[in-house]
């Protein structure tokens, strides 16, 4: 099946910016979404939602792809280093609002009490790891993630050093992947990850 979202004589995304070079998408996206996400640290959101995810997306990408915010519609495959070129199983498209509303059930249930903090980042590394792997939309699912990620966290009183998670992306991506593979998953790498950035703070 041919994806939608790619140019009809390219292999690239189609941007607002009507870039075909691959690397020169890369770069100028790299630009928009970097800035875009130095700011939107500052955002606070009252509720954590899929409207949430959605507009954290389109905040970060909207300046490049007309489509962001929306759910993807087709299915996703990307061949992962750490899983051998195997890829995630990712949800199918009709799938994403129902998983969603799943993962936003478990974060209504997320509270400190002072006493349970290790309890709490172990809940939210495992309602992080199933939103990621709905990977709601066409392009910029980690971002995206990790950002609501963030966000969520200190909406809880955690105080989250966002900068290390764009210096380890690489890291936090693989963890991701991981943490997507059924019985064999290892959450492990991923509760380091925010074990070590979250300061349990009330």
């Amino acid at each position: 099946m041919r994806d939608l979202y790619l140019y009809d004589d390219a292999n690239v995304l189609i941007n607002l910016a009507g870039i075909k070079d691959p690397e020169l998408l890369h770069k100028a996206e790299a630009d928009i979404t970097n800035w875009a996400m130095t700011s939107i640290y500052n955002q606070q959101y009252e509720k954590f939602n899929t409207d949430t995810l959605k507009d954290i997306h389109r905040t970060i990408f909207g300046q490049i792809y007309d489509w962001a915010e929306e759910f993807r519609t087709i299915q996703m495959i990307k061949p992962e280093d750490v899983l051998g070129g195997d890829t995630v199983r990712y949800a199918y498209p009709k799938e994403i609002k129902k998983q969603l509303m799943v993962s936003v059930k478990e974060i209504a249930k997320l509270k400190r009490n002072g006493q349970n903090d290790k309890d709490v980042v172990f809940r939210l590394v495992r309602i992080i790891a199933q939103i990621w792997q709905t990977h709601p939309f066409r392009e910029g699912n980690t971002r995206s993630v990790i950002v609501f990620a963030v966000l969520l966290a200190k909406s809880l009183g955690f105080e989250v050093d966002h900068e290390l998670f764009r210096t380890h992306s690489a890291y936090v991506r693989s963890a991701l992947v991981w943490v997507s593979q059924g019985i064999y998953a290892k959450y492990e790498y991923l509760e380091r990850i925010f074990l070590t950035r979250f300061s349990m703070t009330s």
